[in-house]
């Protein structure tokens, strides 16, 4: 399949691009940047220019949209205009050029526990997309405004779309990481630089940090520990890409494990002892579902963050817990 990705040159979009070509897609790049992944045409363009946009899309099989305003780098005002009207161009682009399906990268932060300002509580464990969306930031809010797009482009076009919310990517893998830190927001840093610095935090200073150690980021206060492999997020791409069912449908994409060194469970009793459980939380389980985007789409993560090269690193490292 011929299949157009915006942003490409992004972090996530090396790992998508790698995937969509050992599958066997031919991928073009969308994006102000040349990507950096051998075999991946490039069209040089903005998703703010319609026309460009619209031109690219042609003779092409499917879309997938990654290009986004990072959170923080930009103005409340131009971050949603090129999160949300960007994402009603490139549907609107493909609707015109005759391209019948969308695969949209959508986040977590719609869920608002990743940017929260005021702190929040879950309805039950494990979350899934049933969960209410109460975003309380400009990011989380543009993401799920662009779900609601798509909807309404399926509807009114027939059109395929199916919105991933991709849930806190780590970049685990040695050769994944060299391109992503040469990439979007984190270019100019090493591999290790990152590795220290996103997934090697401290723990807020009021956990007891020899009961409750983590790796690194995301604490209770945000996203609940979730962690996913970048390649099991490039994953759930390729899936959407090749199914030929789905109208419109939104799925969580995580892991199946937490960030943590504790269980589960204790966790959930130290931090979360109201919320309900609705399922069994064995082991180290996310706090996330991701069975709906199993059943519908064949996906199921292959990777953890405790057998990985990060994991063989941390190991060396002279603080690791």
């Amino acid at each position: 399949m011929k299949i157009l990705v915006t942003g490409a040159s992004g972090v996530m979009g090396g790992y998508i691009c790698r995937a969509l070509l050992q599958a066997g897609h031919c991928v073009t790049s969308f994006s102000r940047s040349q990507p950096l992944v051998q075999g991946v045409q490039f069209v040089p363009g903005d998703v703010m220019d319609v026309l460009r946009l619209q031109a690219a899309c042609r003779g092409q099989g499917a879309v997938v949209h990654l290009a986004v305003a990072r959170f923080g780098k930009v103005s409340t005002e131009q971050l949603m205009t090129v999160n949300v009207v960007g994402t009603i161009n490139v549907l609107e682009a493909a609707v015109r050029a005759g391209v019948r399906k969308v695969v949209y990268a959508s986040s977590n932060a719609v869920l608002g526990f990743t940017y929260q300002k005021r702190p929040m509580m879950p309805q039950y464990f494990p979350i899934d997309e049933s969960h209410p969306c109460e975003p309380q930031d400009a990011y989380g809010l543009s993401k799920l405004l662009s779900e609601i797009a798509c909807k309404s482009y399926s509807d009114a076009h027939g059109i395929q779309t199916i919105c991933l919310r991709i849930n806190t990517n780590w970049y685990l893998d040695r050769a994944g990481a060299e391109v992503a830190v040469q990439s979007g927001g984190l270019k100019g840093i090493t591999v290790e630089e990152l590795w220290r610095t996103r997934y090697l935090r401290p723990i807020e200073a009021s956990f007891d940090e020899a009961e409750w150690p983590v790796p690194g980021p995301p604490n209770p206060r945000k996203n609940l520990w979730c962690v996913t492999d970048a390649r099991d997020g490039a994953e759930s791409f390729r899936l959407a890409l090749e199914n030929q069912d789905i109208l419109h449908e939104v799925f969580l994409i995580n892991g199946s494990d937490t960030c943590a060194k504790v269980e589960t469970r204790a966790l959930v009793e130290r931090f979360y002892p109201n919320v309900p459980i609705r399922e069994p939380l064995p082991g180290f389980a996310s706090l996330f579902s991701h069975q709906k985007a199993t059943r519908m789409l064949g996906y199921k993560p292959r990777y953890t963050w405790r057998e990985s090269e990060f994991s063989e690193w941390m190991r060396r490292q002279p603080n690791f817990l």
